[in-house]
């Protein structure tokens, strides 16, 4: 591929990429001054749904995330200490859902998700308390087992899924070389590239099979 292609086509990829930063940008930024006008206005309910939205935009080095973060916290905070533990535990919750639905090869702020999983555990046990679902006796042993659902990562391997784009990627790629780089004007068979996609194609698709069982 000559220089000034590869030149014209990292151009174009990131005129691409700066386009879609910079609207997932702008949808996180406007969901959150919409969730702080809510917050304003003690409309919780909004100001949840808004500051979860915010953080489901997420782009690296935003500083709305860290920001809706600690809203949602805040939040939470506010509402246990009005004894409102169900939206406490539904702030916190959000909170951490929001940042497990932004993941793809690593977790964002896993810090606050750690802390989150604190509450929550917590937070559930004293309401089975209350409710009469355990003892006093069983408080602890009751946050541990929450703790553990709550800290059990169930996410697919970050490596085996990659590979499996990359399995998937070589296979649709193998494809389209081998209509167009396998015959001829007179579509006559070209031997060594049918080959050659041939066996990209074969390779391509058992890594992508591969891949998606052990991902």
């Amino acid at each position: 591929m000559p220089k000034s292609s590869l030149f014209k086509g990292l151009i174009v990829f990131f005129i691409i990429l700066t386009f879609v930063s910079g609207r997932v940008f702008y949808l996180q930024r406007n969901h959150f001054i919409k969730a702080e006008n809510h917050y304003k206005k003690s409309n919780w309910k909004l100001a949840v749904r808004e500051y979860t939205t915010s953080m489901h935009f997420y782009i690296p080095f935003s500083p709305y995330t860290e920001k809706a973060a600690q809203r949602l916290w805040q939040m939470g905070e506010m509402f246990e200490k009005k004894g409102q533990l169900q939206r406490a535990n539904a702030a916190y919750s959000s909170l951490r859902s929001s940042l497990y639905a932004s993941r793809s090869l690593f977790t964002p702020k896993k810090h606050w998700i750690d802390k989150c999983d604190e509450k929550i555990a917590r937070l559930n046990t004293e309401i089975l308390l209350k409710e009469g679902a355990i003892r006093p006796d069983e408080f602890e042993k009751e946050i541990e087992k929450h703790l553990y659902v709550l800290k059990t990562d169930r996410a697919p391997s970050p490596l085996w899924s990659m590979l499996s784009a990359v399995g998937f990627t070589g296979w649709v790629a193998s494809i389209i070389f081998i209509i167009f780089k396998g015959f001829d004007r007179n579509l006559r068979v070209r031997k060594r590239p049918a080959v050659y996609g041939i066996c990209c194609f074969v390779m391509s698709f058992i890594l992508w099979v591969v891949a998606l069982m052990n991902a």
